[in-house]
C-alpha cells in the first residue's frame, strides 16, 4: 500500500507534467495555426494571378520560409518533449545533467516569454555522468523555477548555471528579481527537500545582500550502483 507521501509525490509529478505539457501544445497549436495562415495566403495569391504571370514569386520565397522556419521549430519542440518523455523509462541511468536541465528548461521557456521573465542557462564542458533518477531530478529543478516564474516581473531573470564538483555536479539557480512572497508558501517547494533527499542530493539556499535568491543543489550518483549493470545512457 503506498504511501500518503509516494502518493503525494506522485500526484505533484502529474501536475508539473501536465503544466508543461499544456505549455507546449498550446505553442505547437501557434505554430500550426501560423502555416496554415501562410498557406492559405498563397492560395490567395495564386487566385490573383494571371495565366502565367509570376510577379509574386519573391513573395512565394518570403512565405515559404516563413512555413520552413516553423515546421523547424515545431520540429524542434517534438525533439525536447520526446527526449523529456523517455526520460520516465528508467528509474535510474546514467545521464548527462546538462541534457536533463536543457530538456527542462526547453519547456519551461515559454512561461518564462509569457512573464518577460529571462531564462538563462550555462554549463561546464568536463561535467561527469551520473547515475540517479532523471525524471525526479527535472522535477526538483522545476520545485525551484516554477515558484519563482510566478511571482518575478518582467525584465527579472533566473539563471542556471551547471559545473563540476569533484565527481558530483553542482546546480547553482540565482533568482534575480524580488520574490513577492516568503518561501514556502507553494506545495511545489515543500515537495523540494522530500524529492532531494530521494535523488540523494545536497540542498542549499541562501539571500545575497543585492536580495537575489541562490539555491544550490549537488548531485551525484546514487548509492544503489548494485543495478549499473543494467543502466541506460540517456
Amino acid at each position: 500500500m503506498k504511501s500518503q507521501k509516494e502518493d503525494r509525490l506522485r500526484k505533484m509529478q502529474l501536475a508539473f507534467i501536465g503544466k508543461l505539457m499544456a505549455g507546449l501544445s498550446h505553442e505547437f497549436k501557434n505554430h500550426l495555426a501560423i502555416i496554415k495562415e501562410l498557406n492559405g495566403l498563397i492560395e490567395d495569391l495564386l487566385l490573383l494571378e494571371e495565366p502565367g504571370q509570376s510577379s509574386n514569386s519573391e513573395r512565394y520565397k518570403k512565405i515559404t520560409s516563413g512555413i520552413n522556419e516553423r515546421i523547424a521549430q515545431a520540429a524542434e519542440m517534438c525533439r525536447f518533449l520526446s527526449g523529456f518523455s523517455h526520460r520516465m523509462d528508467h528509474p535510474l541511468a546514467s545521464i548527462s545533467v546538462t541534457d536533463v536541465l536543457q530538456e527542462k528548461i526547453y519547456l519551461l521557456r515559454r512561461f518564462a516569454q509569457q512573464k518577460q521573465v529571462d531564462l538563462i542557462f550555462s554549463f561546464s564542458e568536463d561535467l561527469p555522468a551520473i547515475f540517479n533518477d532523471p525524471s525526479l531530478l527535472q522535477f526538483a529543478i522545476f520545485c525551484i523555477i516554477w515558484p519563482a516564474l510566478e511571482t518575478l516581473k518582467p525584465g527579472d531573470k533566473i539563471l542556471i548555471a551547471v559545473g563540476r564538483k569533484e565527481d558530483s555536479v553542482e546546480i547553482i539557480v540565482t533568482i534575480e528579481g524580488a520574490l513577492r512572497r516568503q518561501q514556502g508558501d507553494t506545495p511545489w517547494e515543500d515537495m523540494l527537500p522530500e524529492v532531494l533527499q530521494m535523488l540523494g542530493a545536497e540542498h542549499s539556499r541562501r539571500i545575497g545582500q543585492d536580495g537575489n535568491v541562490e539555491v544550490t543543489v549537488t548531485i551525484s550518483s546514487s548509492d544503489d550502483s548494485s543495478r549499473s549493470n543494467t543502466e541506460q545512457t540517456t
